[in-house]
């Protein structure tokens, strides 16, 4: 396996080279906004769809779910890739880093939050969730003396 650091990562089995699978993977960090891609428009059935975004923390199984509207799709070319940006700490500022479960659906509703009212499932995937580390450089300033021998 093989990642690259736009989150694709490509899966090969082993010496014999029959297939690949493309699996993509969403990166946010808290305390920034940020844009994610993904690729809804192939298989929805409405026209104008709002998306329900579905996230599950894999190891504590908790749930974060929110409503884009269609309009929040800022692609130039939609019928390729979807483009939102994600106020991280607005959905994910108090949950958990770690790897969470995506799924999208497409619906007619603005404020319905259950997946199961949705009209369908268009992507699923993974996230990845991190903290925010950053860090500052503390340059020491250090008193050399040196003693030469006579």
């Amino acid at each position: 396996k093989e990642s690259h650091p736009s989150g694709w990562l490509f899966s090969f089995p082993a010496k014999n080279i029959r297939f690949a699978y493309l699996f993509a993977m969403i990166h946010l960090t808290k305390d920034s906004t940020q844009d994610i891609y993904l690729t809804l428009t192939e298989k929805q059935t409405l026209t104008s769809p709002n998306y329900l975004f579905r996230f599950v923390n894999r190891e504590t199984r908790v749930e974060v779910t929110f409503v884009l509207l269609f309009a929040a799709d800022v692609s130039l070319y939609k019928d390729r890739y979807n483009k939102f940006s994600i106020d991280v700490n607005k959905y994910f500022g108090w949950a958990d880093a770690g790897e969470w479960l995506y799924y999208v659906y497409e619906q007619t509703s603005q404020y319905n939050k259950d997946y199961t009212e949705a009209t369908g499932l268009l992507e699923e995937g993974l996230m990845r969730l991190n903290n925010n580390e950053s860090f500052s450089y503390i340059q020491h300033e250090v008193d050399n003396t040196y003693i030469i021998p006579s």
